[in-house]
């Protein structure tokens, strides 16, 4: 049952020669289920001896990034990989055929890109200034024309002593004649389009009304679709010009010399500060004629030398859009895949520390897979006859290192585990709350969404998700949907059966199999037909009774709480199984023995009392009926007796309550004082905490060959012996370390107690605070806290009583959940379209039908659906996995080729 409880996992050493390191990587990396320690965490990358290696893969991924950016721009198909294992292995086989060594792959991508790269960068910058060029041309040639319309066919024959055309300046035709002559200066140029007003007001009144400005925006229609192609980044100049439309203007100021020199400065200004592009007005119409002549052969220049540019970058980017036969994909996408295989490969190789020719590590693997590392080793030495492939060596784990966890997963139980490992990673070989996830949380969000067509609604949503999964993949935004399909599968059955039991459809009910109850002719009133019984579900009756809210609010608030005192017991039975197995007798009976007898004996009797109740007919004698929540009030407030009418035998139920008051007081005591003083007599004994030389660099059995020895030339018996020597040489360091941790522990104490000796006759308030060592109370640290673990366990037997107490009304949220649904779904059927209904008024059905609809998408399948998730959330979190799990585990993180190429960035 690897899903119930982790993986088995071993601790290896590998010695890998430097000329086969990469093939024993690159293997390790296919095989998906090993993950390699780093040897120096605290080493700077830049350190590191394969460094450079990283650093190139990262600048080459970074040049075939440009390369899919520059193809999406000129709308060039790049052929994605769908399936990265089934790329592996075709890779592996591609390389075989061509009679390649794979570790080639890299320096063959790196210099055909930097060359081919080199050649798409020049030429993204000859586009780049020629529709620059041809942007500004064209601007040009527009102020001209646009300036010409204005100014009118007499500013060329008067040179500048020019009255404005007044139909196109704005001036009124009444004032054509008798226009006084001025001689006239003009400033032109284009200003961005959305800055034209702001520019018109700012000349005005830096011209305090002298100057005359005439705005005209230009049309871009006659702008080619190269010269939009041509833009490389959106936040060059060129790109900001096409992005921003332009308008011109023409600004007429009076005089020359003296004050209108002053005021030419200032315009010159405002048009510098707006990024103004001003041009030189004509004189003659005649340059006027070759001016424009000379714009439109420079802009055809331009067209041509768009075009050709344009046809040399897709000719390169269609290099590497070309599909490979064997692979599927394009040449693009498989030199991306390659370099980012790469870049992993020697990422895990710098954890590796380096002797001379010789590579040392550690990994963890799950003990299962062991045979497939001697047969991969045993491979690539068949592969390698001329090369040593190293050998691998299982060891004892170091102390004080967590031990990874890992389990076998697939499509079903990932997201529920997800929804585990998101609260906290399960400890080593703890109990899994994901496998109960898998039950627990789709029947707690259907108790409180149990409706049968809201329900059902969201099965048939989901079963088409599982239905259509590997179409729905290949589509971005549906991939993160189709990971929890049956997630949202369980929860919508969950709400369905629910809905059934409920015998609630969007607020109204089914009667299928007739109800139990008829009505007494003449009267209000109905009556129970002897024996018969509904077959599933609530009788329909019920939702017509005067008591319809009491009666179901009665059930579910019991229900919820027998769910609930269920759920947590079950927990601290999972937290007995966990002492026991990892053999914390001391936790066992200290802990989870009076945790087990105190939930029990209190919310586990009124469990009974709740079902022994519901087990007697009370009609005719509602009055005799015993209160449960009194009978539990007095058990500590009057020591057990019995108020009122008893469930049962007064003088038993008396005595058995004031037995459980008695052991219920007996379990705190039992849970806060035993465990800690054991600890402390342990401790002190010698019997816990005793020191043990550390055991990481010693094989885990002496008489173990290693999964795969080294060859026997001369050169491979060399760097046994070396590696050998470096192992060696590793475990003498770990000693010395080890020493010199006692030898400042000794100079510790012994400082400590000098400064004692001085300090022990001054009063106490002066004597300096000493910190507290934190720890997790004294467990596997070499300083025993008494305090601090008397603190823990005040603490958590505090947490446990009042907990209990909390987390038992924390579970009466599915009773407020499913009512709360209940209620919004009939208020909205009701005032939506029941009354439609009841009258046969089509006007108010075709007006309610909508709103119903959008009120029950909206409100119900979408909000209150994501409340009941998060209630049934916090619940399997807080409730239940809070009363055995840790969630102090460390997740198992393999060095997987095709987990890091499925999980890379989709968006470059």
């Amino acid at each position: 049952m690897s899903f119930f409880r982790s993986e088995t996992m071993a601790y290896y050493q590998i010695i890998v020669p430097k000329e086969s390191a990469w093939e024993v990587f690159n293997e390790m990396g296919k095989l998906s289920m090993v993950q390699v320690v780093d040897m120096s965490p605290d080493e700077p990358q830049v350190n590191r001896p394969f460094y450079q290696y990283i650093r190139r893969a990262d600048e080459v991924i970074s040049k075939l990034n440009v390369l899919e950016v520059e193809m999406l721009k000129y709308k060039i198909k790049n052929l994605k990989c769908s399936d990265y294992q089934q790329f592996l292995e075709r890779m592996t086989l591609y390389t075989k055929e061509i009679n390649q060594s794979e570790d080639k792959w890299f320096d063959l991508i790196e210099s055909t890109l930097d060359e081919k790269y080199s050649q798409l960068i020049e030429q993204i910058q000859n586009l780049e200034q020629i529709s620059v060029r041809k942007n500004t041309l064209f601007e040009h040639k527009a102020v001209l024309i646009k300036s010409k319309e204005v100014l009118g066919p007499t500013y060329y024959t008067k040179g500048r002593n020019v009255a404005i055309n007044p139909q196109i300046g704005g001036v009124p035709e009444q004032q054509k004649v008798a226009q006084p002559l001025y001689n006239l200066n003009y400033l032109v140029g284009v200003v961005d389009r959305v800055e034209a007003n702001r520019f018109k007001r700012m000349v005005f009144r830096a011209s305090k009304g002298n100057a005359w400005i005439v705005l005209s925006d230009i049309e871009y229609s006659r702008i080619d679709s190269s010269l939009e192609t041509g833009n490389l980044d959106s936040d060059k100049s060129a790109a900001k010009n096409l992005e921003k439309q332009r308008t011109v203007f023409l600004i007429v100021y009076t005089g020359g010399g003296g004050g209108q020199d002053f005021l030419r400065a200032k315009l010159n200004k405002i048009c510098d500060s707006f990024n103004c592009a001003k041009f030189v007005l004509p004189d003659d119409p005649q340059l006027l004629v070759q001016k424009t002549l000379e714009l439109d052969r420079s802009l055809d220049e331009c067209d041509n030398l768009l075009r050709l540019t344009s046809g040399k970058i897709k000719e390169l980017l269609l290099e590497y859009a070309q599909i490979q036969p064997q692979l599927k994909i394009s040449l693009l996408e498989m030199s991306k895949l390659l370099m980012v295989k790469e870049k992993t490969l020697y990422t895990n190789l710098n954890y590796l520390y380096q002797k001379e020719r010789i590579y040392i590590g550690f990994f963890w693997a799950p003990k299962h897979v062991e045979g497939e590392l001697h047969h991969m080793l045993h491979q690539l030495s068949v592969s390698q006859s001329n090369t040593s492939v190293g050998q691998i060596i299982e060891l004892e784990p170091p102390e004080k290192v967590l031990t990874p966890t890992y389990f076998k997963i697939n499509e079903f139980n990932n997201v529920f585990q997800e929804i585990v490992n998101t609260y906290g990673i399960p400890r080593y070989k703890e109990v899994n709350p994901g496998m109960f996830a898998v039950m627990f949380f789709p029947f707690m969000f259907g108790i409180m969404f149990g409706d049968i067509g809201h329900g059902g609604v969201l099965f048939i949503l989901a079963f088409l998700l599982v239905k259509n999964a590997d179409t729905l993949k290949k589509l971005p935004d549906y991939a993160a949907l189709v990971q929890v399909r049956y997630l949202f599968l369980l929860m919508g059955l969950c709400a369905l059966y629910c809905g059934i039991i409920y015998n609630d459809f969007m607020s109204l009910t089914w009667n299928i199999f007739g109800s139990c109850f008829e009505n007494v002719p003449d009267s209000e009133e109905t009556v129970y037909i002897q024996g018969c019984t509904y077959p599933i579900g609530f009788d329909p009756k019920w939702y017509i009774a005067s008591n319809e809210l009491n009666f179901f609010n009665s059930f579910k608030m019991k229900f919820a709480i027998i769910y609930g005192v269920s759920q947590m017991i079950f927990g601290i039975l999972l937290k007995g199984v966990n002492n026991l197995y990892f053999k914390d007798y001391l936790s066992f009976i200290c802990e989870f023995l009076p945790q087990m007898i105190f939930m029990c004996i209190t919310f586990g009797y009124m469990g009974i009392m709740i079902m022994l109740k519901w087990g007697q007919s009370w009609e005719g004698r509602t009055d005799k009926a015993p209160s449960i929540i009194n009978a539990m009030i007095n058990i500590p407030l009057q020591g057990g007796t019995t108020e009122g009418k008893p469930l049962f035998d007064l003088e038993s139920q008396e005595s058995l309550q004031q037995s459980i008051l008695f052991w219920s007081f007996l379990c705190i005591p039992w849970m806060l004082i035993p465990k800690p003083i054991i600890e402390v007599i342990q401790h002190y004994s010698g019997k816990k905490h005793e020191k043990k030389p550390s055991k990481a660099l010693e094989p885990k059995d002496e008489s173990k060959e290693p999964l795969l020895p080294m060859q026997t030339s001369q050169k491979s018996i060399n760097q046994s012996a070396l590696a050998e020597e470096l192992r060696l040489q590793l475990i003498q360091k770990e000693k010395e370390k080890e020493l010199r941790r006692k030898q400042l522990e000794e100079q510790r104490l012994k400082e400590q107690a000098a400064e004692d000796d001085q300090l022990k006759d001054q009063p106490q308030q002066l004597l300096p605070k000493q910190p507290e060592k934190t720890g997790d109370h004294g467990h596997g640290h070499d300083e025993f806290d008494i305090g601090e673990l008397a603190v823990h366990q005040i603490i958590e037997t505090i947490e446990f009583v009042l907990g209990s107490i909390s987390n038992t009304a924390s579970y009466l949220r599915l009773w407020a959940l499913s009512l709360a649904h209940g209620q919004l779904a009939k208020v909205f059927f009701e005032k939506c379209i029941g009354a439609g209904i009841e009258d046969g008024n089509v006007i108010i059905l075709v007006i309610g039908w909508p709103v119903f609809l959008h009120c029950t998408i909206g409100v119900l399948m979408c909000m209150d659906l994501m409340e009941c998730f998060l209630h049934a959330l916090r619940l399997q979190w807080v409730e239940f996995q809070g009363k055995f799990y840790k969630a102090d585990g460390i997740k198992f993180m393999p060095f997987s080729f095709k987990e890091v190429l499925t999980n890379q960035p989709k968006d470059q």
